[in-house]
């Protein structure tokens, strides 16, 4: 079964994981709110017609068959053998048909949902990059609370550009409102960000690619409203969340990630 989705889905897909963890954990300080529908990057004009070669291509790489793991777990690969990635028995994996703007054509989406239908991640590529200027006065300050090193190709060369790691963080509106994913960047200078990003620039086959609830994430004031997110009174609340047995099958998911190279 393939799945379509509004512009609106990139921005959030946590807040169903924290909600369905919420109803065995009881725990409190965390609120399911509303977030703002944020605007997509115009797509490229995919009736452009390409360029003939002049030349044989090179084949597309593709990533290497791994083995199953060595628990119950499955492996999942994409159909161009682009991405692979370890999930839980009972988790599902369904193409995205209509992502939304804001992306390359040929590009692949994937969502990812546990036994019961909730949504857990979303795994995109050739996502078109947006460039928006941050006013220091409109930034809000941000906490990374779990940073992991992850094998991931990066061709990042801009001077706030890092190794590619698994982070979770916390970005202050009138609560802590959180976000997972990979990332190859840093959220911003002192501490403070307008917008996050979960996105690794990856080779050209693939160009900007994400893995983790969302794709960006913005701090919310109560006005605010739009597809929903998930956010905790204090950061201690979002610590303790994400150091529980509920998230730990997403980490490991996101952490196996393969991308071809």
């Amino acid at each position: 079964m393939s799945r379509s989705r509004s512009t609106t889905r990139v921005v959030s897909a946590g807040a169903l994981l924290l909600a369905a963890s919420l109803t065995v954990s009881g725990c409190t300080g965390v609120e399911i709110g509303d977030r703002p529908v944020q605007s997509a990057a115009p797509s490229s004009d995919a009736s452009s017609a390409a360029p003939e070669a002049t030349a044989e291509q090179e084949p597309v790489p593709t990533v290497a068959p791994r083995p199953a793991p060595d628990d119950d777990w499955q492996v999942f690969t994409d159909p161009a053998a682009l991405v692979s990635f370890e999930l839980p028995p009972d988790w599902t994996v369904e193409p995205i048909e209509d992502p939304g703007d804001g992306f390359e054509p040929e590009s692949i989406h994937f969502a990812v949902d546990n036994a019961d239908g909730d949504p857990m991640a979303e795994l995109h590529t050739g996502i078109t990059p947006v460039e928006q200027d941050c006013d220091p006065d409109n930034a809000s300050p941000y906490t990374v609370i779990l940073s992991q090193p992850v094998d991931l190709p990066s061709t990042a060369e801009a001077e706030q550009s890092i190794d590619p790691r698994l982070v979770v963080r916390l970005i202050e509106g009138y609560r802590f409102f959180s976000s997972f994913g990979v990332t190859d960047v840093v959220g911003g200078a002192d501490g403070a960000a307008c917008e996050l990003y979960n996105t690794v620039q990856g080779p050209e086959h693939v160009g900007l690619y994400s893995f983790g609830d969302a794709i960006s994430f913005t701090a919310l004031t109560p006005e605010q409203v739009g597809s929903r997110t998930a956010s905790f009174d204090t950061i201690a609340d979002a610590e303790e969340f994400f150091d529980s047995d509920q998230f730990s099958a997403v980490r490991r998911m996101i952490a196996s990630l393969e991308v071809a190279q």
